[in-house]
């Protein structure tokens, strides 16, 4: 059997997420994608790439930047991922039956340092504290806002509804 690349590795430990996630620590560790860790969101800095994986990774974030779990859900979701499982599987590795893999049991008793580490153990596995953090902590999702009945809070409580005494057109 072949060895594994870090980017199998983590498909193997963790499927397509865990290798969205270690493809988007080794690009951010490594300077190729500025993080802006309070608003959550990235853009590309440097373009140059060793895996196919990584360039696959750097052409789904536009000029504007985009947010990390969006970014991190489009390379799961990307080929290059999907091409990552097949390699695993040209290599004698199955991920439903990982657990009695030789390969699998190593990876987690010796998982390595830097990205290797990321990839068997994930998001724990994330040496930067503010990183990890980031990722342990993702922010809410923006609510979405139906522009048919936009909902608007003129209240100063802060509630939604109208408060006591308001008119709502009725009767009073």
């Amino acid at each position: 059997m072949e060895r594994l690349t870090t980017y199998e590795a983590a498909w193997l430990a963790g499927g397509a997420e865990r290798a969205a996630l270690a493809i988007f620590v080794a690009l951010a560790v490594d300077g190729r994608l500025e993080v802006a860790h309070r608003r959550q969101r990235i853009k590309v800095v440097r373009t140059e790439s060793t895996y196919p994986v990584e360039a696959a990774a750097l052409e789904l974030v536009p000029e504007s930047g985009l947010a990390v779990p969006d970014f991190l859900r489009r390379i799961a979701a990307s080929p290059a991922v999907a091409d990552l499982g097949a390699a695993v599987l040209a290599k004698g590795q199955l991920r439903f039956l990982r657990r009695l893999s030789p390969t699998y049991r190593d990876l987690i008793k010796h998982p390595g340092t830097g990205v290797r580490r990321v990839a068997v153990l994930g998001v724990p596995g994330i040496e930067d504290e503010r990183l990890r953090e980031m990722l342990a902590h993702p922010l809410p999702p923006m609510p979405k806002i139906d522009p048919m009945n936009p909902v608007r809070d003129n209240t100063i409580d802060g509630t939604i509804g109208p408060s006591e005494g308001t008119w709502t057109g009725g009767q009073p």
